[in-house]
This record gives C-alpha cells, structure tokens and sequence, in this order.
C-alpha cells in the first residue's frame, strides 16, 4: 500500500511548522516532544528547569472553542502551561491559553 502526500497539503505544512516550533522551543533550552501524526490537542510537550507546556500548533485555520476547551483539559493532566503557537506576520508567536 502506498500513501501519496501532496506536498502542499495541509498535513505537510502543518507537519512541518511543528518541526519549526519544536526547533524554536530547543534553542530555547526546551525538551521537546513531538506526537507524530497526532489527532490530539497537544501537538508538542516541552520542558525546561521544572515548567512543561503543552503546545498546540496552528498554521492556518482558526483555533476553535472545542479545541481550546481540549487543549486545556489535557494540560491540566500534563500539569502543563497551554500553549497556541501560531504564525502572523511570517513570524511565531506564543499565546499562553486561558
């Protein structure tokens, strides 16, 4: 069986700001996690000097009230900060969710 992936899917574009996110968070002295080809809130779980953050990364799209509620739900059980990572601008931005 073969899978063929467009390599402008989104899949792939999110896939790979995942990766970009990931490599953000480890030049920040963070230990990161990816969950690989994950349908669950946390895209990536990072940790540095006792604080974890449950991380969740959008590169298009909106992020929805049911994904927000999802997001906190599982990093309350991580004990971790949650996190919307998003791209404007052409740049990263973090956004600790409340």
């Amino acid at each position: 069986m073969f899978v063929v992936v467009c390599l402008g899917s989104a899949y792939v574009r999110g896939r790979s700001g995942e990766y970009w996110v990931k490599g953000l968070l480890e030049d920040q002295g963070y230990f990161v996690i990816r969950s690989a080809a994950s349908h669950t809130p946390i895209d990536l779980l990072a940790a540095r000097d006792g604080v974890r953050l449950a991380v969740q990364v959008k590169v298009k799209g909106v992020f929805t009230k049911e994904e927000k509620e999802k997001l906190l739900k599982w990093a309350k059980h991580f004990e971790a900060k949650p996190i919307l990572a998003t791209k404007r601008r052409g740049r990263w931005v973090f956004k600790e969710v409340a």
